[in-house]
C-alpha cells in the first residue's frame, strides 16, 4: 500500500507529456535498435506495428543507480515524447559519460516501440552504505533498476541487504570479472539461481551480449574454483557490446525488453510475473538471428555450441546459465497473448 500510494503521488509530481509525436517509420529507425529489434525477433515494419499496437498508455518506471553520472544534454537525442527523467542524487555531468551512452540504448528501444518511461538517476558517493540507500531508494520507486558497475568486497552485503527488501522490483546487472578476486565477492554473485533460490535474490539478475561484433559465441564465465559463482542469467542481442565481454550494452536490451512487457501486460506485472514471463521469452529462433547481417548459419552453430558449454558444463564445474538461449521480444508477445 505504502508503495502504491509513492507511485501515485510521483505520477502527480510528473510533468505534462507533449502531444505524442508519429512513432518513426521503420525505415526511419536508427541503425542499432533497429538491429536490435530484428535480433528481437521484431524483423520488420509489420511486426513492429503489431508489437506498438498492444503498448497500453501506462508508464514505466525506471531507476538507474551508478557513480560515474548522467548527463540530460547528452541523452537529449534519445529522448522522446512520453520520456522524462529526474535527477534524485546527482547532477547533470554535460558529458557523454559512460551511463549515458548505456541508458540511451533503452531509449532508442523504448522510443521505437512507442512505449512510455520516467527515468530517475541516483549517482551517490562512493560510499557502500549511501550505495545501499539508493538502492533501496530505486527499488522503492521503480519497476526496473539498473545499474552498470561491478561492487566488491564484504560490504557488498549491504547492497545485497537492500535488494532482499525490495524485492518487488527487478534489478539488472551486466556479468562482471574484474581479474583475480573470485567472482563470489561481487554482488552479481547474488543473481538468482533457479538450482539455488535460498542462496540467490529473486529479484537481481545479470545479462551478457549476443554481440553483433562476434562469431555467435557467448561469454564463458570462469571457474578456477567453488568460489566462481557468479552466473548469466540472461542472453540478449546488443549491436554496442565490444564483443562477448562487452557484457554492459546487454543490460539495456534486457531492460527495454523487461520495460515493454510493463507496458503490454493487461495488467501491471508484479516481479515475479515479469521475471516468469522473461524466462518464457527465451530461446533460439534462427530465423530472428540471422534475419540480419552480420549473422548466418555459422553463428548459429557457435551460439548453440556456447549454449551446450554453460548448461552442460565439464565434470567438476557447475553450471554458468540460468535461462538457456537468446531473449527475444517476439516470444515474449507469443507467451502474453
Amino acid at each position: 500500500m505504502r508503495r502504491s500510494l509513492r507511485w501515485l503521488l510521483a505520477i502527480l509530481a510528473l510533468p505534462a507529456l507533449a502531444p505524442a509525436a508519429p512513432l518513426p517509420a521503420w525505415e526511419a529507425l536508427r541503425e542499432a535498435p533497429k538491429w536490435e529489434l530484428q535480433m528481437l525477433g521484431v524483423t520488420d515494419a509489420a511486426r513492429l506495428a503489431q508489437a506498438r499496437a498492444l503498448v497500453s498508455k501506462r508508464l514505466v518506471r525506471l531507476a538507474l543507480v551508478g557513480e560515474g553520472g548522467i548527463s540530460r544534454r547528452g541523452l537529449r537525442p534519445h529522448m522522446y515524447p512520453g520520456c522524462t527523467l529526474v535527477y534524485r542524487t546527482g547532477a547533470e555531468t554535460g558529458g557523454n559519460d559512460h551511463d549515458t551512452g548505456q541508458i540511451a540504448v533503452i531509449l532508442d528501444l523504448l522510443g521505437a516501440l512507442g512505449v512510455r518511461v520516467h527515468l530517475t538517476s541516483y549517482q551517490p558517493p562512493d560510499d557502500y552504505a549511501q550505495l545501499a540507500a539508493a538502492f533501496a531508494a530505486a527499488g522503492d520507486e521503480a519497476d526496473i533498476v539498473v545499474t552498470y558497475h561491478s561492487f566488491w568486497g564484504d560490504n557488498v552485503r549491504l547492497i545485497v541487504a537492500a535488494m532482499a527488501a525490495h524485492r518487488q522490483a527487478l534489478y539488472l546487472a551486466p556479468y562482471g570479472e574484474i581479474g583475480e578476486p573470485r567472482t563470489s565477492t561481487s554482488m552479481q554473485a547474488h543473481s538468482y539461481k533457479p538450482w539455488d533460490p535460498r542462496g540467490s535474490l529473486p529479484n537481481l539478475f545479470t545479462c551478457a551480449p549476443l554481440a553483433r561484433k562476434s562469431d555467435g559465441g557467448i561469454l564463458i564465465p570462469s571457474h578456477r574454483d567453488a568460489t566462481d559463482t557468479e552466473i548469466i542469467n540472461f542472453i540478449t542481442p546488443s549491436h554496442h557490446a565490444s564483443g562477448p565481454g562487452g557484457t554492459c550494452p546487454s543490460v539495456g536490451t534486457t531492460a527495454a525488453v523487461a520495460a515493454y512487457a510493463c507496458a503490454v501486460a493487461k495488467h501491471p506485472p508484479d516481479r515475479a510475473a515479469l521475471v516468469r514471463l522473461l524466462h518464457e521469452s527465451v530461446g533460439v529462433d534462427d530465423a530472428a538471428l540471422t534475419s540480419t547481417p552480420p549473422f548466418t548459419a555459422e553463428h548459429m552453430a557457435k551460439l548453440r555450441a556456447s549454449l551446450v558449454t554453460l548448461q552442460q558444463p565439464d565434470a567438476g564445474h557447475v553450471r554458468k546459465l540460468d535461462a538457456v538461449g537468446v531473449l527475444s521480444l517476439w516470444r515474449l508477445l507469443a507467451a502474453l497473448q
